[in-house]
């Protein structure tokens, strides 16, 4: 059993990727880009599809879901991590975050 070299994937991991991807500059810009909100997009996402492991391979087969089905997991990853961010969210210039606002000295 050790001489076996296999490496075993989940194949809708490159497809979720690829979606996030696409959705992240396309769609979603103003996403947080940070590695936890990237990372908890990607885990969300991988557990709303269903595991589809393989035996890694290059013989040009496709497997996964359909493409329909991880790009709506995507979708709704990241309005998930949107609305609820593991870190605190930064505030926006409506509530009175702007470096100006903050740093200006009125003598």
């Amino acid at each position: 059993m050790s001489d076996i070299n296999c490496t075993v994937v989940n194949a809708n991991y490159e497809r979720v990727i690829a979606v996030m991807d696409k959705f992240l500059t396309e769609r979603y810009q103003g996403t947080c880009s940070c590695t936890r909100c990237m990372s908890d997009i990607a885990a969300i996402a991988l557990n709303y599809l269903p595991p589809h492991y393989i035996v890694e391979h290059a013989d040009g087969k496709d497997f996964g879901s359909p493409w329909v089905m991880v790009e709506t997991a995507v979708s709704e990853a990241i309005d998930r991590v949107m609305e609820h961010p593991n870190h605190p969210r930064p505030k926006s210039r409506a509530e009175g975050a702007s470096p100006q606002s903050q740093n200006t000295v009125i003598s």
